[in-house]
C-alpha cells in the first residue's frame, strides 16, 4: 500500500481508499473557493493576517519579552543543532544538548500556540481552510473504482469529523505541506538520541537492555510508573508502593511521650453469619415386598 492510501473498516469490509494529486482543474476551482471565504471573512469583520499581531499585543496576549523569549528558544535550538552535527564533546553532554533541545521545542510549540490558534481566525485562514476542504473533497477516491468518495465540497464540510474525512485530510496535507508520518524522528535531536540507543523507534528512552525509563534512567512502565527491576510500583526514589501509589513498609506503632508504642484498638465484635442449613435429603420409600405364599 503506497503512502497515498489508507483503508478502513466501512460495515464489517476492508475499504481501501487513495487520496490523489490535485489537479488542475481541482487547483483552479479551490482558489475560486478561496477567494470567496476571502471575500466572506472580510465582509464578516475578520482581520487580515499582517494586523494579527497588533491585535495580539492589544489583547495582551502577546509582548517584547514573549518576542524576546521566541528568539532566545529558536537560538538555543540552533546551537543545539550545530553542537550534534560537530560532535567532539562527550556522549553525556551531547545527551544532555539532545534532550535540552527536546524541551525548547515543547516551550516554543506552546509559545506560539496563540498565534497560531488566531492565525485560523484571520481571513487568509479562513481562506486557506476552504481551500483545503475543497481539494481533499476532490481528490479522495476509492482505490478500486476510482470514484469519489465524498459528493462535493459540501458533502466533505458535513462529513470532515468522520474516520475517513480525518485520515484522507492527513493524508492530503503530508501530501501538500511536505509533511512526514514520522516527522519527529527527523528531527536532529531525535536522530541522534536514536542513534546511539538512548531512544526506542517510538522515541521513548531506553536503557542499554531496551527496557523503558524516564530522561533520568529510571524504569518505567507502558504507564510511565516508575518500577524497580522485577517489576513492582515504586515512587521517584525506589520506594515501594501499591498499585494506588500507597507506601508499602512494615509498620511500627507510634510512640506516647514516655516512649510507650500506642496501640489502637482495632478489634470490632465480628457477627459470624449463622451457616445455611443443608438442604435435607428426600426420603426415599422402601418398595413393599409382597410376601411370598
Amino acid at each position: 500500500m503506497s503512502d497515498h492510501e489508507f483503508t478502513v473498516k466501512i460495515d464489517d469490509k476492508d475499504t481501501v481508499f487513495k487520496v490523489l494529486n490535485p489537479s488542475f482543474k481541482s487547483q483552479r476551482e479551490a482558489q475560486k473557493v478561496y477567494n470567496k471565504a476571502f471575500s466572506d471573512a472580510i465582509n464578516s469583520g475578520s482581520i487580515i493576517r499582517a494586523r494579527l499581531d497588533d491585535i495580539l499585543v492589544k489583547q495582551g496576549l502577546w509582548d517584547k519579552d514573549k518576542d524576546k523569549q521566541f528568539a532566545e528558544l529558536q537560538k538555543k535550538i540552533n546551537d543545539g543543532e550545530k553542537a550534534l552535527a560537530s560532535g567532539g564533546i562527550s556522549l553525556d553532554q551531547a545527551k544532555t544538548i539532545a534532550i535540552d533541545m527536546r524541551d525548547h521545542r515543547e516551550a516554543l510549540k506552546e509559545l506560539i500556540a496563540v498565534k497560531n490558534n488566531l492565525d485560523s481566525n484571520t481571513a487568509e485562514g479562513q481562506a486557506d481552510n476552504a481551500k483545503f476542504n475543497y481539494l481533499v473533497s476532490t481528490s479522495l477516491v476509492y482505490k478500486e473504482t476510482g470514484k469519489t468518495y465524498f459528493e462535493g465540497y459540501e458533502d466533505y464540510n458535513n462529513r470532515s469529523a468522520d474516520l475517513v474525512g480525518i485520515k484522507a485530510a492527513y493524508k492530503l496535507a503530508n501530501m501538500i505541506y511536505g509533511l512526514e508520518d514520522n516527522f519527529e524522528a527527523t528531527l536532529p535531536e531525535n536522530k541522534f538520541l536514536k542513534e546511539y540507543g538512548f531512544v526506542n523507534d517510538s522515541l521513548d528512552f531506553v536503557d542499554s537492555q531496551g527496557r523503558r525509563t524516564d530522561r533520568n534512567g529510571k524504569l518505567v512502565d507502558a504507564n510511565n510508573r516508575f518500577i524497580d527491576e522485577e517489576g513492582n510500583y515504586v515512587d521517584s526514589e525506589g520506594n515501594k508502593v501499591t498499585y494506588a501509589g500507597e507506601y508499602v513498609s512494615d509498620f511500627k506503632p507510634f510512640l506516647d511521650s514516655k516512649g510507650k508504642p500506642v496501640i489502637l484498638d482495632k478489634e470490632e465484635a465480628e457477627v459470624k453469619p449463622e451457616p445455611e442449613p443443608k438442604p435435607k435429603k428426600p426420603r426415599t420409600r422402601k418398595k413393599k415386598v409382597p410376601a411370598e405364599k
